[in-house]
């Protein structure tokens, strides 16, 4: 191994093995540490000229001697920093002592061995023969050296503190070490030849151990000593520099000053035990009061003076045997500090007490508990209550944190997502649930949450065996005492069957109703003082009025039909003197004599002294459906808000019904304040067979404890009839005592929308299956969707077939391409007509006239088309046509024909014309001749 390895290797194993038992020291002690300081005396003594080697031409380095004696001064420098004089001066006197023991020692031994040598006849070198010269001398330069140490170092701490540590610490081991080679040197080898050279090894191998022991030392001393505050008092105190050879005066001094701080300790631990809220009393062995303060005199009802010295179970003979006797003399047996609460009925209070126990008695520490007992139990009762009306809750009720994971949700919510426990589903994410379309929606209402707003969210969830449901969610902020947001809390409600009631409902309506247009609300404004009319553009139109008509009451009123105008005053002057803003209707005559029925919404507009100055409202048709859901926004806070929340009304009776209990929903739908419900049954406000029904429930739930649930009418007034779910759960608190939780839901709206759907469904399906055309729904690919009995009959397949099949099979003239083309221009015009032609199963074509309008279903647009048989009426038209053609081509040879005769008649006319005119002629000659021959 190289000869710098090993040098390297020796300065790490001596330095590490110093500071590890130095570190150790709490559990081995520093015999260890002082032991191996002593052993390598030997090993310094032995090692001086064994091992060396050249550097600088001439000058030799011992290093074994070099590196076992800067780590004793090493060792020195860092007892006196961490563990003070006393201690380092111990080891000083302990190392100078054992080096003359073991000088003497080696001495002896070496007597011995030659000794034995001669009588054996054997000539050896001893190991045991030493310099006594060197040893000696170096001894007390060695003792010089470490007072000499301690001092620099007391010195420079004292000056320069520990801002530059490592500098204190280098100076200090440096100065040391070159003190040691010069005196060294001076005293035994100033006459030697190698003097110089000597010298000068001393001074080089003891400025390098200087330097790595000082780094070693700060490495350990600023990065590994955990016990920073005792390092920083040891090396920062203010000790007097020559501390190390004068101490017993301050030994002296040091002694009564603890004596003062003792008593000074004392006094504030007893203050300090007579003002804490906590008993303090402390027990000798023989069980007698040996300290009791204030606080626990107060609990007990006697002074302290009166029990000092007095054993515990004299003065309290009822303690013994009860849980405090055993637990005390547990402790003290067992010599093991025991936490407990007990109830101590002679003082008719709880205590929390903690026993620490010693070789000289127990100390004891106790606090009075009684009123956080009571409150404990209290709020358990509290938590009961409302664990039970949350386990009857039939919403949903659940706490997650920011991740969305679950940390509480009731059997309700379990049931709706398809879990058999809590345990399934608690601390994971419930997002993983929610369809993926809404999970972006649901993210953002849990961080709105957290940010300290309250939301409400509607989304459809993938329970854990599959089923979908549609589900209403209201979220708030849950916080704690000091206001810190810790969870979402939300009320959940499955709205699938409204869901599917509302897609059924728009369904119905999109198929047969698709092409009525929804006409657009107007908006109109009226200024009593000015009688100036303010119309929305729809207004106008709905009114049939030109938009440069000037308005005001009277044109209005000219639009009114003249049954109804009398009504509207009536109306306009209630409204303007009870301030009366309900909806009415009347009816409005159109120009060309057109009645059109319209419902008016209005409020009035008053000014400081209540006058009516304005009404302003809207105008719809009446024929345009309202659809009313209620929703339920739900603000609850954990424990005591949770129940007013609730969106069903929630109700606790005593056993003899009465209401002990109402949230704010049971309060509106009776519409009675909670002080005039609280302690009555509310039997005197629904009729007699409601009231008998009502209370039997109850009866029935109390005696038997079997949940009820019902539906049945609740009738508030002749007017306002009700029809609710009710669900009845008993519950017994610890005294026994019987109570009844109740949870009411409005399930009107429900039955009547079932109703709708039920007459809606029957009246659609019968037009439908009665319509003489035929009917065909289709994708905007063209698969068809639905056919009514007219089409199949029309086409020849069956309803089950054509649900299989796309239009482009039946289509004659048009491919799949340009049928989803034409899908697309019907699409973005919402309607079309045109003709085309089918076939039929059996090969024939069917000519048709097609009427079609498009609407959306599900987000998806679908195309609904009317279709006539016109093949019949085609091949009549074709008929029609061959006539035509065969009559013109006949009235054609006619017309030739007359065309001739009229020639032939024209030509025999100016024959007959001509041979008039000669006979004419002739006549008027022979005329002529008579009168020339009679004259």
């Amino acid at each position: 191994m190289n000869l710098y390895a090993t040098i390297l290797i020796e300065f790490l194993l001596t330095s590490l093995s110093i500071l590890f038992l130095f570190k150790f020291r709490k559990r081995l002690g520093l015999a260890p540490l002082y032991i191996l300081l002593g052993s390598v005396q030997y090993l310094q003594a032995l090692s001086v000229t064994m091992v060396s080697f050249k550097v600088f031409g001439d000058v030799i380095i011992y290093p074994g001697s070099v590196i076992v004696f800067s780590a004793v001064l090493f060792a020195v420098l860092l007892i006196y920093i961490k563990e003070g004089v006393a201690s380092a001066r111990a080891l000083i006197i302990g190392i100078i002592i054992s080096n003359f023991i073991l000088s003497a020692l080696f001495g002896i031994t070496y007597v011995h061995e030659q000794a034995a040598q001669t009588m054996n006849y054997v000539d050896s070198s001893s190991v045991f023969l030493i310099n006594y010269k060197y040893f000696i001398t170096g001894t007390l330069i060695l003792l010089v050296d470490f007072i000499l140490l301690v001092i620099i170092y007391q010195a420079l701490i004292s000056k320069i503190g520990r801002r530059h540590f490592f500098l204190v610490l280098f100076i200090s081991l440096f100065s040391v070490l070159i003190f040691d080679a010069l005196a060294f040197n001076a005293i035994l080898r100033y006459d030697a030849p190698d003097f110089k050279t000597s010298l000068i090894s001393h001074l080089i191998g003891k400025s390098i151990s200087a330097f790595v022991f000082s780094v070693l030392l700060y490495c350990y001393l600023k990065y590994i000593d955990k016990e920073k505050d005792n390092a920083t008092f040891i090396a920062n105190q203010s000790r007097d520099t020559f501390s190390i050879v004068k101490y017993k005066k301050k030994y002296e001094d040091l002694k009564v000053e603890k004596n003062q701080v003792e008593k000074r300790l004392v006094s504030q631990i007893e203050s300090t035990l007579n003002h804490i809220s906590d008993g303090f009393i402390s027990l000798d062995t023989n069980w007698c009061y040996t300290y009791v303060n204030k606080k626990a005199a107060g609990f007990i009802g006697r002074s302290p003076e009166s029990l000092i010295g007095k054993n515990i179970w004299t003065e309290f003979p009822e303690g013994v045997g009860s849980k405090f006797y055993r637990i005390y003399h547990k402790a003290f047996d067992t010599q093991e500090t025991i936490y407990f609460e007990e109830y101590y009925e002679p003082l008719d209070k709880w205590f929390e007490n903690r026993v620490y126990p010693s070789s000289e008695g127990i100390t004891i520490y106790f606090t009075d508990i009684t009123n956080q007992k009571k409150a404990d139990l209290s709020l358990k009762e509290s938590e009961n209550h409302l664990r039970t009306i949350l386990e009857t809750e039939p919403e949903c009720i659940k706490q997650l944190n920011s991740k969305g994971e679950l940390i509480y949700m009731n059997p309700a919510g379990l049931a709706m997502i398809e879990a058999e426990n809590l345990a399934m589903i608690k601390g994971k994410s419930v997002i993983n649930l929610i369809s993926p379309e809404y999970q972006f929606a649901f993210n953002k209402l849990i961080k709105n949450i957290f940010n300290g707003d309250s939301g409400m969210l509607v989304f459809e969830i993938i329970g854990l065996k599959g089923t979908q449901r549609w589900l209403e969610t209201h979220a708030v902020p849950l916080k704690d005492d000091n206001g810190t947001i810790i969870s979402l809390l939300a009320i959940t409600r499955d709205i699938t069957e409204q869901k599917k009631a509302q897609k059924e409902i728009e369904e119905m309506q999109q198929k047969i109703e698709a092409a009525i247009r929804i006409g657009k609300i107007g908006h109109w404004s009226w200024d009593i003082k000015t009688d100036e009319v303010f119309w929305s553009d729809l207004m106008y139109t709905i009114y049939d009025v030109d938009k440069d008509t000037k308005l005001n009451y009277n044109s209005v009123l000219s639009r009114v039909h003249p049954d109804d105008r009398d009504f509207h005053n009536k109306i306009t002057e209630d409204r303007i003197k009870n301030k009366n803003n309900a909806s009415f209707e009347y009816r409005v005559l159109w120009r060309d004599k057109t009645v059109k029925h319209v419902m008016v919404q209005m409020e009035v507009v008053r000014d400081e002294a209540a006058n009516a100055i304005k009404f302003q409202g809207t105008v719809i048709d009446i024929t345009e459906r309202k659809e009313a859901e209620e929703k339920i926004k739900s603000s609850e806070t954990y424990l005591e808000n949770i129940i007013n929340n609730i969106g069903d009304p929630v109700f606790v009776k005593d056993s003899q019904s009465r209401m002990i209990l109402v949230n704010d929903a049971l309060c509106s739908i009776f519409n009675m304040s909670r002080t005039d419900i609280i302690g009555k049954t509310l039997a005197d406000n629904v009729p007699k067979e409601e009231r008998e029904r009502f209370l039997s429930n109850d009866k029935h739930v109390i005696l038997t404890g079997e949940e009820n649930i019902t539906e049945e009418t609740l009738s508030l007034n002749q007017k306002d009839i009700r029809t609710i779910s009710t669900k009845k759960t008993r519950f017994i608190d610890k005294a026994g005592n019987k109570f009844l939780i109740g949870v009411i839901r409005d399930i009107t709206a429900r039955k009547k929308a079932e109703k709708e759907i039920l007459a809606l469904g029957k009246r659609n399906t019968l037009i439908i299956e009665t319509l003489l055309d035929g009917f065909l729904l289709a994708d905007t690919t063209g698969k068809i969707l639905d056919a009514n009995p007219s089409y199949v009959n029309m086409i020849g397949y069956t309803l089950d077939e054509l649900l299989t099949m796309n239009i482009n099979q039946l289509e004659v003239a048009l491919n799949q391409t340009e049928i989803e083309e034409r899908i697309k221009e019907m699409v973005r015009k919402g309607f079309a007509r045109f003709n085309t032609n089918h076939k039929k199963k059996n090969g024939e074509i069917l000519d048709l006239e097609v009427n079609t309008f498009t609407m959306q279903v599900n987000e998806q647009f679908v195309v609904a088309a009317f279709m006539k048989d016109i093949t019949e009426s085609i091949k009549v038209e074709i008929e029609l046509e061959k006539h035509r053609n065969n009559l013109e081509e006949l009235v054609k040879i006619r017309t030739e024909e007359v065309d001739l005769k009229n020639a032939e008649l024209q030509r025999m006319n100016k024959l007959f014309v001509g041979r008039e005119l000669r006979m004419k002629e002739l006549k008027n000659i022979i005329k002529e001749m008579q009168l020339k021959k009679n004259s």
